[in-house]
């Protein structure tokens, strides 16, 4: 994912994009919406494109579409705690001994699941032997 430009160029370009997009549009509707692009670092303002009805609804749809397609879905229980034991092998490897939870919060959204989710896990984990309780909460031994 690209980072964005410290001179803004990237909202600059948004907005020349939206624009055009907006401009060559057929719909002469009358303005429903109002985008107002800024520019980093100091947030000044880049332009204002007024957008019909029609145009809000297309690029609402627009927006709906990524979204679905970006968001983590749910993973089973099973793949959950795949990826978990996945995890705690690979810091066993690098040849760590413990593992916090905000260790494994990373892949809370690859796997769907709530960081509580992931504590409850590596309690369940631990009531199972397969990693110890420390003295200190939320950390545990993985030797």
């Amino acid at each position: 994912m690209p980072t964005a430009t410290a001179d803004g160029r990237q909202a600059r370009v948004l907005a020349g994009a939206l624009r055009n997009w907006a401009a060559i549009d057929t719909d002469n509707g009358t303005t429903a919406a109002r985008i107002q692009i800024r520019q980093p670092p100091e947030w000044g303002f880049v332009g204002t494109i007024n957008i019909t009805d029609q145009q809000t609804h297309r690029i609402l749809e627009l927006l709906r579409e990524d979204l679905t397609n970006n968001t983590p879905h749910l993973a089973s229980p099973e793949r959950a705690a795949a990826v978990i034991h996945a995890l705690i092998t690979e810091r066993r490897t690098a040849g760590h001994t413990t593992i916090h939870v905000r260790d494994l919060i990373a892949a809370a959204a690859r796997i769907g699941r709530s960081n509580a989710w992931i504590a409850a896990h590596l309690g369940d984990l631990a009531d199972q032997g397969e990693i110890e309780e420390t003295w200190r909460p939320s950390v545990f031994r993985i030797a």
